[in-house]
């Protein structure tokens, strides 16, 4: 077993890495300030390198490493993490990744020509829309309705806490991947994916101002006889619920490891703070309460990081042989780190800030902004800590551990 990311992989890293401490660092704490965006310069820098083609294929323009995708994906968004530890700009490319990957795989080609090479600009948006105001994990509960109209399909309906809205109907351009439901009678085997660009007649939208990722806008989109061209259909209609968990999949693993990557960073600034912090005549890391702490989170981040590199190699390898695991298996797998990631992240920032007493309760300090942002992911962003759980039980334990069966 091969452990070892690969030479052009840590080619790769050590390339973006200097690049993010270079381009983002320094803007950092702007893209975090209250109403503040992700600039377009900086989308042109990262689409130069080609952090978002890293999910298209070439002939879409992009530049992705066939088999490789999530691997390399995880690379990337952990650096991002690195460098905006808010999570804004790791959450904007991301997004862009993961359900970028659901267009290539399930699109029709007038789609992928349509989208994937403005995608790769990075200045035009790619999201997710299934949480509606009446369910949010509880996917078969989305009430959004499509319906077929000749070529179109007509929708109507409502969705909230959506990443990139401001960015997809007014900064820039964009749209979101969207689940409908199209047979009413069908329960789960009625819903379809369908990708919906934002400016389209009679989708509006509207901003909730959210306590962390400032730089990244969240809010709900309200469709109203919304007329979506057929060719905009993912897959076959009816089987929009199956692609969802799929593109779930790998979105959460690239949120996992933004993460990592903001974790890291957060360790190696308390660890470079308590080297330098003299108290009472001494380094505050001879103190065995503060590097006892930093010990134990190092060697917890890294155990994760470890299962999250074969998880994202898992997933790679899934769709090259399609007999090595089945979806669910990896849904187990990735809902190990989903659960797992934010929470270590928070608890480790949390310590971290302790370490560095009143400086971190500044914004001067970045671990604030840090632990705004993988709140995010904690509390539901990309499906919520509990929920991680019932699927974790569902796969481990059984049938018998689902309470809505």
């Amino acid at each position: 077993m091969e452990f070892r990311l690969s030479q052009e992989q840590r080619l790769f890293r050590e390339t973006l890495r200097d690049f993010c401490e270079r381009e983002i660092v320094p803007l950092a704490r702007q893209i975090d300030t209250e109403k503040s965006v992700i600039p377009d310069q900086l989308l042109e820098k990262m689409a130069e390198i080609g952090i978002f083609g890293i999910s298209v294929p070439e002939e879409y323009g992009g530049s992705a490493p066939i088999g490789e995708e999530m691997v390399y994906g995880t690379i990337a968004v952990h650096e991002l993490a690195r460098a905006d530890m808010s999570m804004s700009l790791p959450v904007y490319a991301l997004l862009c990744m993961g359900w970028g990957s659901l267009i290539v795989k399930y699109g029709t080609e007038q789609l992928k020509k349509e989208i994937l090479p403005k995608v790769v600009t990075g200045k035009y948006f790619l999201g997710i829309a299934t949480t509606e105001p009446t369910g949010g994990s509880d996917v078969a509960n989305v009430r959004t309705r499509g319906v077929k109209n000749g070529d179109k399909l007509v929708i109507n309906g409502e969705k909230i806490f959506i990443s990139g809205v401001r960015e997809a109907f007014e900064l820039r351009e964009g749209g979101h991947i969207t689940l409908v439901r199209t047979d009413p009678e069908a329960g789960h085997k009625g819903f379809t994916m369908v990708f919906i660009p934002a400016r389209l007649p009679g989708a509006t939208y509207t901003v909730l101002e959210e306590i962390g990722r400032r730089g990244l806008s969240n809010g709900t989109m309200h469709y109203q006889d919304v007329e979506v061209p057929e060719h905009h259909i993912l897959g076959q209609m009816n089987r929009g619920f199956y692609l969802n968990m799929e593109g779930f999949n790998l979105a959460r693993i690239l949120v996992a490891s933004a993460c990592v990557g903001m974790t890291e960073r957060a360790l190696e600034i308390s660890r470079d703070y308590v080297k330098q912090r003299i108290l009472f005549g001494r380094p505050l890391a001879k103190f065995e309460g503060v590097s006892f702490e930093l010990a134990e989170d190092h060697a917890r981040l890294e155990q994760l990081r470890m299962y999250l590199r074969y998880t994202a190699w898992c997933a790679d390898t899934l769709y090259k042989e399609k007999e090595f695991i089945s979806q669910r298996e990896l849904s187990r797998m990735v809902s190990i780190c989903k659960m797992t990631a934010p929470k270590i992240g928070a608890e480790i920032v949390q310590r971290c800030m302790t370490h560095l007493g009143a400086y971190s309760y500044t914004k001067e300090c970045p671990l604030g902004s840090a632990l705004q942002g993988v709140m995010s992911y904690l509390v539901g962003a990309e499906g919520g800590y509990h929920i991680q759980k019932l699927i974790i039980a569902r796969e481990f334990i059984g049938e018998e551990s689902v309470p809505y069966r």
